[in-house]
C-alpha cells in the first residue's frame, strides 16, 4: 500500500503558479537586461560624440562642432528615457518578485503538510506491521508448544 497525500493536486496547482511567477521574472530580468544595454550603447555613443566634437573643434570644422550639443542632448533623453522605461520595469521586478515568495511560500506548506502526513503515515504502517509480526510469532510459539506436548 503506497503512501497518497489528500491534496497533492493542489500542491502540483502551487508547483505550477510557482513555476509560472518564476517564468514572468525570468522575462522581466531579460528586460531589465535589454534596456541597460540599450543605455549602455547611449553612454558609449554620448562619450563617441563628445570625443567627435572635441576633434572637430580642435581641426576648425566649426559646422560640424555646432552640430553635436544636438545631437548629445537627443542622446541624453534617449538615455533618460531608457533609465526611467528601466526604473518602472525594476518595480515590475519587485511585485514580481513578492508574488514569487508568495507562491514559493505556499508551496512550501503544502510540501511540509505532505512530509507530515508520510511521516504519519509510515509510523502507522510500522506499528501495523509490528501487530502482523506479534501475531505471527505468537501463532508460531503456540503451533510449537502443541507440537512439543504430543
Amino acid at each position: 500500500m503506497a503512501f497518497k497525500f489528500k491534496l497533492n493536486q493542489l500542491l502540483q496547482i502551487a508547483l505550477h503558479e510557482e513555476n509560472e511567477v518564476k517564468n514572468a521574472l525570468a522575462r522581466k530580468d531579460g528586460e531589465i537586461a535589454k534596456l541597460n544595454e540599450q543605455i549602455k550603447e547611449f553612454q558609449e555613443k554620448q562619450a563617441q560624440a563628445c570625443a567627435d566634437q572635441q576633434k572637430a573643434m580642435l581641426s576648425g570644422d566649426l559646422i560640424t562642432a555646432r552640430m553635436y550639443p544636438a545631437y548629445l542632448k537627443s542622446l541624453k533623453k534617449s538615455e533618460d528615457f531608457y533609465a526611467n522605461e528601466m526604473q518602472l520595469q525594476q518595480k515590475e521586478r519587485e511585485k514580481i518578485m513578492t508574488a514569487y515568495l508568495e507562491k514559493q511560500r505556499k508551496r512550501k506548506i503544502f510540501e511540509k503538510m505532505r512530509e507530515a502526513d508520510e511521516a504519519k503515515w509510515k509510523k502507522e504502517m510500522l506499528k501495523k506491521e509490528q501487530v502482523r509480526l506479534d501475531e505471527f510469532s505468537s501463532r508460531k510459539k503456540t503451533s510449537l508448544m502443541e507440537t512439543d506436548d504430543a
